[in-house]
């Protein structure tokens, strides 16, 4: 994923336009086969959780793509592969700190 995103965005695409595109393709493959398996034990959705949801989609996925696609396109995608790698750990710290 590394290569084929630094191919892109050094082949002059926008990197705001190919994460939107990674979401959407994910979205659109995940969305019929969670509802087709999970149709019937799904619980009903509260309008709360739904925007809790939504938040931290947006930020939490969405934005992380962004900064990722905007420092791939100025360094190169081993060290790209390298940081991926380090997410793990930074989680864990962040954790620890904020209790």
């Amino acid at each position: 994923m590394h290569l084929l995103s630094k191919a892109a965005f050094d082949g002059g695409m926008n990197n705001f336009i190919f994460i939107f595109y990674r979401q959407v393709t994910a979205t659109t493959f995940l969305v019929p086969l969670s509802l087709f398996l999970e149709w019937k034990n799904a619980p009903q959705l509260s309008f709360v959780t739904f925007c809790k949801i939504f938040l931290l989609s947006l930020f939490g996925i969405t934005l992380s793509l962004d900064i990722y696609g905007l420092a791939l396109v100025y360094t190169s995608a081993t060290l790209a592969a390298a940081t991926t790698n380090c997410l793990p750990v930074i989680t864990f710290f962040l954790a620890v700190l904020l209790g």
